[in-house]
Order: C-alpha cells, then structure tokens, then sequence
C-alpha cells in the first residue's frame, strides 16, 4: 500500500495500541507555533524603495510578553525526553550500542539540513553576482539556517540519553534537580561576568527539561502497572495545574522582582538573554509549560482518538523537521515575491494595518511552505547507512557536525569578508561531521513509510509494531 492510499482509517488501525498519541501532538504543536510564532515577529518594511527586515520584539515592547507563548522550545525538550526513553529501552532490547544510537539520531536529525544547504549555497552566490548587497545576503542566508541552531544542541542531549537514562534509573529526581542546580551556577558565573561558561546552560538547561521527559515516561509505565521505575510526573488536572502556577509564578519573579529579561527570546541591542545562552528563566517556563501540558492530557487524548484528527496529526507529524527547517525560507520566499513588487501593502512601520494583515501573512507563507514540503520531506525518511561507526569516529561526528552547525547559525551562509562568499570551514567542519556520522552515506534501505508520529523521534516502544513504524 502506497502512502497516498491510507486512509484515516488505516492510519488508525496502524498505530501501535500503546502509542502516546499525545506526545506526538505536543511534539507537532510544539514546531508548529515556533513557525508561526517566527514568521509573526519578522517585521519586513520598504523604506527608500529597498526592504528592511526588523523584530518585532525591538520595536513595540509589549510584544515581549507573546514569547510567553511562542517560545515552546521547553516543551519540544520535555517530549523529546519521552520519546527518547521510550527509544532507548526499545535499543537496549535489541542490543544497540551507543555508536548506532548516535547515528541514528544524528542520521534522522541531521539529514534534513542537507538540501537548505545545497540550496541556499549557490542561490546566495547567484543572488551576489546580480548586484544584491553581501550584508544583506549574509543576514538573509543567517535568517533561513538560524532553525538549526536547535539541532545542534538536541543533538547533544539526544547522544548523552545512554548516560542520562541509565543515571535516570538510578538516582530518579535527584539527576533532574542536579541539572537544575547546575544550570543555576552556570547562570550565577554567566551573570557575574564570567567568559565561555553560560554556553554550557546548551547542554544543562535543555539537559533539564529533557530529563523531566523521562519522568513522564515513568508515569505512563507506572499507569501500564509497571513498578521498577525512578520518578513520575503527576497525572491528575489539579496537581499539574499547581506544577503550571510553580512554573510561572517562578517564572514571574525571575523577570519582574530579578534582572532576567521578560522575552523569553533574544532582542537585538539588549544586555542580556534567555536564550542564547539559555538561563534557568526557561526552566521556569518549561514548568509551566509541562503543568499545563499534563492537566489538558485528557480531554485532548480523547480527541486524538478519532481517526481523521490522528491521521492529520500523524501524517504531518512525519515532516516535523521539514516544515521547521524551512518555515523561514518560505517567508523569505514570500517577501521577495510579494513586496517588491507591490502585490503586498508595502509598510514603513508596525500599525493596526500591520495586525491586521498578519493572518493573510501566515496564510501566504503556510501554503508556501506547504509547496516546499513534497519537494525537501524525503530527506527525512531515508534508509540506515550500511556501515556502522565506531565510537570514536560518532563522538567525533557529534563534535564536529555541531560545531559546524552553531559557527553558521551565528554567521550566516554567505561571507562577505571572503571572495567567494562561501563559509569554507564552517561547511567543512559541517561535512566531516556528517561523514563520520554516516548522514551522507547512501542508504542501505527505507526506514518506513511516514509513521505517527514522524521520523525524527520514535515514540513507540511496544514490539514489533513500534519496531517496524518508528524504529531508531
């Protein structure tokens, strides 16, 4: 059966019976409002006859308060550690060593950047050769790859899941408030002036909320009447709605009565931020987050239940990376295509004409992007390379391919300090990663067909069906 023949039906009867419906919900929502929550605060204007791209968090304050909202990078943590515990137990079964753990994260991770990149390099150099300023292109070309900065640190925590599952089972909550603690230091050094340290709070505070995942995995093991588990997140609305008013309530005094900023991203000419590097403010976000998250379980897996609502949230589910790694070449698209030439109200400032256009706005860049997706989403379902790493050459990939991935998030696809504009090292750097990790390697065979839940974080754990739709 072809995927274009399942039906929602099918779909349905094809989802393992223990499959957490929900996570994959939580996971898609979680992307999906990072997209629409990017393509609100890119602020594009035409001043002199030429576009200037501002955020929107620079220019009305107020707005500050949304990322309270749009920022639910905490929540796509916390389900990843779901998800990861889930996969790894289903590993360990099979006797997965940690190198073909790391390549298969970093396979299905990783190999959806290679297109953006192969596009975006020559397209940069062809949009030099026309006459179009390199500063503007070196921003452009940092706007469309700025994505995978996520990447870079998930792929961290996802390589250390062997180490923090294992510390996880042992020492339950106590590995979680270590984290937190160490996060707090981090924070505390970071604060005071301290160089290179506050980047660590990539691995601690991520690290964090990611272990809480494992938490609510326990749970659910301990609602299946499994008992040899570590920890458990509550299950019931009104102690989750207490862990939600904690979070936010610590999140409050953070920012009104402590000096962390109330954007819970970064704002250009601002002293400080929560997010680059991360500070313990998102830890308190993420509580709150994972409160409420727990306390709508309910009612909302009870709505997954039907078959058309699985279906959709499956089926979209399975290009989770693609819509994320493209959502802001699709905006790029729609700019360069509708403001210049006039087809769009061409704005000098941020008014209530500008609000009200935002709704035509995401609707224009939703159906580009839905145009990219058939074009770039089958570079998610790729098949395992034939060879296998060692453990040295994986945890040489890890560093190399992320170290490559965060030097062109801060630096863009294009440099114009180079004659050809093309960031050699950091693409270098980038495909010897890749290499050792075996992202670049023919594949031997399809994984599956577009499972729930997607590619990029197997959910499911009961054999063999988990094994057959979402296998690492």
């Amino acid at each position: 059966m072809s995927d274009g023949s399942l039906t929602p039906a099918d779909i349905d009867a094809r989802t393992p019976a223990g499959r957490n419906r929900y996570a994959d919900a939580l996971r898609l929502a979680s992307i999906l409002i990072v997209i629409y929550g990017h393509w609100l605060l890119a602020v594009i204007t035409v001043r002199d006859e030429q576009l200037q791209a501002a955020n929107l968090l620079t220019l009305q304050d107020w707005t500050h308060w949304l990322t309270w909202i749009f920022q639910v990078m905490p929540l796509f943590f916390w389900v990843g550690g779901y998800a990861n515990a889930a996969a790894i137990r289903s590993a360990r079964a099979r006797g997965t060593g940690w190198a073909d753990w790391v390549r298969g994260r970093a396979r299905r991770l990783l190999r959806p950047i290679l297109p953006l990149v192969v596009l975006w390099i020559p397209v940069a150099g062809a949009l030099a050769v026309l006459g179009v300023s390199r500063n503007l292109l070196q921003f452009g070309t940092q706007v469309v790859i700025v994505p995978v900065w996520f990447l870079a640190a998930y792929l961290l925590v996802c390589t250390a899941v062997p180490i923090t599952y294992r510390l996880h089972e042992r020492y339950g909550w106590l590995v979680l408030a270590g984290f937190v603690v160490i996060a707090g230091i981090v924070d505390l050094l970071h604060n005071a002036g301290v160089p290179i340290v506050g980047w660590s709070n990539f691995l601690w505070v991520w690290g964090a909320v990611h272990q809480a995942g494992y938490l609510w995995h326990d749970s659910d093991r301990v609602a299946k009447g499994e008992q040899d588990v570590s920890g458990r997140l509550p299950r019931a609305p009104g102690p989750s709605l207490l862990l939600a008013v904690a979070g936010y309530g610590a999140l409050l005094l953070l920012t009104q009565v402590g000096e962390y900023p109330l954007s819970m991203v970064g704002v250009d000419g601002a002293t400080r931020s929560n997010n680059s590097p991360p500070s313990i403010a998102l830890l308190a976000l993420g509580t709150g987050q994972i409160g409420l998250a727990l306390a709508l379980r309910g009612p909302i897996e009870r709505w997954l239940q039907r078959p058309r609502v699985w279906a959709t949230v499956a089926m979209t589910g399975s290009f989770t990376m693609t819509l994320y790694l493209w959502h802001m070449t699709a905006m790029a698209i729609v700019a360069a295509a509708l403001i210049p030439t006039g087809v769009w109200p061409r704005r000098e400032t941020v008014d209530a004409s500008w609000w009200f256009e935002r709704p035509w706005w995401w609707l224009a860049c939703s159906v580009t992007l839905a145009a990219l997706v058939p074009l770039f989403g089958r570079f998610e379902h790729a098949g395992a390379p034939r060879s296998r790493p060692s453990a040295i050459r994986a945890g040489v990939g890890v560093v190399l391919a992320t170290a490559g991935l965060g030097l062109l998030v801060f630096g863009g696809l294009h440099r114009p300090d180079t004659a050809t504009g093309v960031p050699w090292i950091e693409l270098g750097l980038l495909v010897a990663g890749l290499g050792a990790l075996g992202v670049l390697r023919k594949p031997g065979r399809p994984d599956h067909l577009p499972a729930p839940g997607g590619a990029a974080e197997p959910l499911e754990v009961t054999p063999p069906e988990s094994e057959r739709a979402s296998s690492p």
